[in-house]
């Protein structure tokens, strides 16, 4: 099947809902010295609501620089002229609006149709409209080059970016600072609107009562399955596929609802998906009983007398049984922790000896510095960076480290030499001539009270690029402690906002007063 015959089975009425006109949102990225526009993103959504003209609206224009901005329109098209443009980007690779086809952008690849639910947190659900109810089918034409867009996807141009971002944010909302990689995309989005399914787990728990609504334009109710499972631990612990029985309600029976539950709703001809859910029904609750005590916790700070009211559990209750689930789940917790480890994702350490520890730092650097690795901990000194940093293996990338000089940090390290000094000292063990620095791309700045902010904590930051997301580990820990007491060395969750905030820093430091060695050979 073509994806001009996909275009054609998504749109057809009563298919997945009964469309009747196309609003199209353009992000249009606008060159000054030679009034060139080249495509930023558009979104063309189909709906319901009957076409009556374009209806063209300037929603706003974003200033980059003196050459580039960027601005932002919306129209509406009828269904036939939709196809039109549809066709004309397959076949022309162009984008035809009321008769202009000046828009640049690369070649773009059409990919397969689509189908995107309504969960939250998919990131590609920021940059569509209203992908709620029973999700969405998309068709998706992907720039794969982006080279028009270089100006925008630097990577030293992130943060920038992401400002740029919100002002767009603030005119539409469509979010590409989390789908950088749908930038230069044109995405024509089909909403299913046909039907809407809600289900409740049955009373014995061993399967779901799911109630069906159809669109009121339906008139013979089309031959459906109905596909129940639910998994724990990746294992399914029930499934079920039934033909959907066309009434109002049916009541499928898999065995067991533990944990995860999945339902899907497929039609059969067109063979389309119409409704998909993931998720848990909640079957227990606590149900013990809370004692209120008459007297209250009394307690005094700088002689002002704090008041709690306190409650005890009910010693009543009867001991809670243990269940299946208990155990397995305390066992995936134990996996789960050694596969973290093994990965370095999480790693707890405990009087160790430094260097021993420091292993895990360096493998860390050798797996993940194609783009270079940064090193942000107040008490970092040469030496520390000498037995971490100074490991990585791929000549020439950027490495940076950003360390601090204050009373308590030279207090803590045993420093008595003023900051200018101790700069010195740091930059003579960088100097040691037995270094002969090969492929080395290095630079060490230190925050101090004249210049840049005060930080707590420590990182070890491998930045990304167009292709690969950035990484960033949390130390716990100065690394001239890491593994001597406790610390826990952990992967963050949401790494480019720590990247963010370094180059934040980084750029307040250059200063000569603040630059300790600079190295490029």
């Amino acid at each position: 099947m073509t994806n001009f015959e996909d275009y054609k089975i998504l749109v057809n009425s009563g298919n997945i809902a009964f469309y009747n006109s196309c609003e199209i949102t353009q992000i249009v990225l606008n060159r000054k010295s030679d009034r060139k526009l080249f495509n930023l993103f558009i979104l063309g959504v189909f709906e319901e609501k009957p076409y009556t003209n374009l209806n063209y609206t300037r929603l706003g224009r974003i200033p980059i620089n003196n050459d580039y901005s960027i601005f932002i329109q919306r129209y509406w098209l009828p269904i036939n002229e939709t196809e039109c443009n549809f066709e004309i980007l397959i076949k022309e690779n162009k984008w035809n609006y009321n008769g202009d086809k000046s828009l640049i952008f690369p070649k773009l690849k059409l990919l397969s149709k689509q189908f995107i639910p309504t969960e939250d947190g998919k990131r590609i659900n920021k940059i569509l409209k209203n992908n709620f109810h029973s999700g969405s089918y998309i068709l998706e034409f992907f720039d794969e080059d982006k080279n028009f867009l270089d100006i925008l996807l630097r990577m030293e141009f992130l943060t920038k970016f992401n400002s740029i971002c919100e002002e767009i944010k603030k005119l539409v909302p469509i979010d590409l600072s989390v789908a950088r990689d749908r930038v230069g995309n044109i995405i024509f989005q089909f909403p299913i609107t046909i039907t809407e399914i809600h289900a409740r787990a049955k009373s014995t728990w061993d399967g779901v009562e799911i109630n069906f609504a159809w669109h009121k334009q339906i008139i013979s109710t089309p031959e459906c399955y109905v596909e129940v499972s639910s998994t724990f631990d990746k294992n399914y612990m029930g499934c079920k596929l039934e033909d959907y029985n066309k009434s109002d309600k049916q009541i499928i029976t898999i065995g067991n609802l533990d944990q995860i539950n999945h339902i899907k709703f497929w039609r059969k001809e067109p063979n389309l998906i119409l409704s998909v859910s993931d998720g848990t029904f909640i079957r227990n609750f606590d149900l013990r009983i809370h004692l209120i005590n008459q007297e209250p916790r009394l307690y005094e700070i700088n002689g002002i007398m704090k008041k709690v009211q306190v409650s005890s559990a009910d010693n009543k209750e009867k001991k809670e049984k243990i269940t299946y689930t208990q155990y397995i789940n305390n066992n995936l917790y134990d996996a789960e922790k050694k596969q973290l480890e093994k990965t370095l994702s999480f790693k707890q350490y405990i009087n160790i000896d430094n260097d021993v520890a420091l292993d895990d730092i360096r493998k860390l650097i050798e797996l993940n510095d194609e783009n270079g690795a940064y090193l942000w901990d107040p008490y970092l000194r040469a030496n520390d960076i000498l037995k971490t940093l100074f490991y990585s293996k791929t000549i020439g990338v950027e490495l940076r480290a950003i360390g601090a000089i204050n009373k308590d940090i030279r207090n803590n390290l045993n420093e008595t030499d003023d900051t200018e000094q101790i700069m010195l000292n740091e930059k003579n063990i960088f100097k040691n001539p037995k270094h002969n620095n090969l492929g080395l791309n290095f630079e060490f700045r230190m925050q101090n009270n004249m210049h840049g902010w005060k930080f707590h904590d420590r990182f070890l930051i491998f930045p990304g690029n167009n292709k690969k997301r950035s990484k960033v580990y949390s130390l716990g820990t100065s690394l001239n402690s890491f593994g001597k007491e406790h610390n826990i060395l952990q992967e963050v969750l949401h790494p480019q906002p720590v990247v963010d905030a370094f180059n934040e820093l980084w750029d307040k430091l250059n200063n000569e007063n603040c630059i300790v060695w600079k190295f490029t050979k």
